[in-house]
């Protein structure tokens, strides 16, 4: 299960105080806290395996980025065919399900009871679009040479796809979010390059291992993937405002429920 506990579900706003005296003052900053929600994020994917669901709650902005685990939950995953399965609590928080794969074209319907409360959610699995491969990119900017990930696929015609990418480099994980729809690409051979944060991570070098996973998802876990890459961009341009991504669970829970195809591959950069 991909985590992003990097991520703050919760906007906290700062007033700004300023003392044009020419004596010293003691400034007293309120910081606004907002009450902990619950935060879910689940993963069903069309590789039959173990699949995930973790459970925890979001914390005050004032906090250690420490998510207490929401435990006792009850987790229940069906589909449009009557199949259901329920998930067992293998330690403080995660919810797992030994052997599943969702099948293309089918909607799944997470729910989820804690704390006296149920959530749920729906998401179809899309039919899987397949990468074709992966190259390195060189991009020069401010004298600098920069290398850069790309991954090449075919976009089929005749159907609406939104993607979503993850990275890892020497195994680690890329906080930058990549995700993209067909909207401009509909039908092309496409390359998407997966440009590289250099703020947050050490630029790319010779023997550096990539890894991109390429998942095809639907249009409401794309919505929060996009929403939440809109708001970490970085650039002349900057990122929007930053708030909570549109979820696809509901009565008021964080996260996501992704029922989505992964297909991994690796590049060696040189």
């Amino acid at each position: 299960m991909l985590k992003y506990k990097y991520i703050l579900y919760s906007v906290f706003s700062i007033g700004t105080l300023l003392s044009f005296a020419s004596c010293e003052k003691v400034i007293d900053v309120k910081l606004n806290t907002s009450a902990s929600q619950v935060v879910i994020e689940g993963a069903i994917t069309d590789q039959a395996g173990q699949q995930t669901i973790t459970i925890s709650e979001s914390v005050p902005y004032t906090s250690s980025n420490e998510y207490p685990p929401v435990t006792g939950a009850q987790v229940l995953v069906t589909d449009d065919n009557n199949h259901s399965w329920t998930f067992t609590e293998t330690k403080p928080g995660t919810y797992t399900f030994a052997s599943l794969k969702a099948e293309a074209g089918h909607k799944y319907t997470m729910k989820v009871v804690a704390r006296n409360t149920t959530y749920s959610a729906t998401s179809t699995m899309p039919s899987l679009v397949k990468m074709d491969s992966l190259s390195i990119k060189i991009i020069t900017f401010g004298g600098d040479d920069i290398k850069t990930v790309e991954t090449h696929f075919k976009d089929p015609a005749d159907q609406v796809n939104q993607y979503r990418w993850v990275l890892k480099v020497n195994g680690v994980q890329i906080k930058t979010v990549y995700a993209d729809n067909d909207r401009l690409t509909n039908g092309n051979e496409v390359t998407n390059t997966l440009f590289y944060d250099d703020d947050d991570n050490e630029k790319l070098k010779t023997g550096d291992v990539a890894e991109v996973e390429m998942q095809c998802i639907d249009k409401g876990v794309f919505t929060y993937w996009f929403t939440l890459s809109q708001q970490t961009q970085n650039g002349p341009g900057g990122g929007v405002t930053p708030g909570n991504p549109p979820s696809n669970i509901d009565n008021g829970a964080l996260g996501y429920f992704s029922v989505h195809t992964t297909e991994k591959k690796l590049i060696t950069i040189n």
